[in-house]
């Protein structure tokens, strides 16, 4: 039965393909680029391809979804002028897991980056033939010891992985994206103006990307204000 790793290239995910190696496991490890990752995350992703290629290892295959006619989720949320939602996750639905299991070849495993802190997250289950196993539970890895996985292996630690569009980004992430990425952000303010004005036109309230429940940018002028100098954020030239 074919054995999948779904690959998020954060520490889980990393840590789990390198232990898997170690013991010598057959997989493919298999990336979705939705192109909306942090660029981070795309720089480290790039670095590993070429350690497993340098060591003797299949590399990452790369899958492009294809989701309304759009590969690129920000591209999609702004032909639709809509934002992504904590719930229902159709974001992660359509642009990740569904792109990965219309790409396995059924029956099949799919190896689950959950360490052992988080068992509680892990729900063993097999729908359309494809079965999910957590090695990282199995093996009772915990984040610390996917850490020290990672460091064994002379690699740097990954940040964490996911969207710079998504909801679920803490303030910190927000504030982070705003200092190291300006220009991703103001991208991300634009899409926030642009469902606004749509859901103004259909007589209801505005949504937000912010934990607060607020604009980004009055989050990050307000935390600004309070926590911060004003140089320690680059010029903004999103025209907002």
């Amino acid at each position: 039965m074919k054995t999948y790793l779904s690959m998020g290239m954060g520490v889980n995910s990393v840590a789990m393909m390198l232990l898997l190696l170690d013991l010598k496991q057959e997989f493919e490890a298999v990336f979705v680029d939705h192109g909306t990752d942090w660029p981070e995350t795309y720089e480290y992703f790039e670095m590993f391809q070429g350690w497993l290629k340098d060591h003797g290892y299949k590399k990452i295959t790369v899958l492009k979804p294809l989701y309304g006619g759009n590969s690129n989720l920000y591209n999609y949320c702004w032909r639709l002028k809509i934002l992504p939602v904590r719930f229902p996750r159709w974001c992660t639905s359509n642009f990740k897991v569904g792109p990965l299991h219309k790409y396995y070849k059924t029956p099949a495993f799919d190896f689950i980056g959950i360490d052992f802190g988080e068992s509680h997250r892990a729900k063993i289950s097999t729908k359309e033939g494809i079965e999910k196993r957590y090695p990282l539970i199995e093996h009772e890895i915990t984040r610390e010891g996917c850490i020290k996985i990672i460091k064994e292996h002379g690699l740097p630690i990954p940040i964490k992985s996911g969207c710079f569009i998504c909801p679920f980004q803490k303030i910190s992430q927000w504030k982070k994206l705003r200092a190291t990425h300006p220009d991703l952000f103001c991208s991300v303010e634009k899409l926030e103006a642009r469902n606004g004005e749509h859901r103004k036109l259909m007589g209801k309230k505005p949504m937000s990307l912010s934990p607060r429940k607020m604009t980004l940018r009055k989050l990050i002028e307000e935390d600004q204000m309070v926590l911060f100098e004003e140089e320690e954020y680059p010029p903004c030239h999103c025209g907002l």
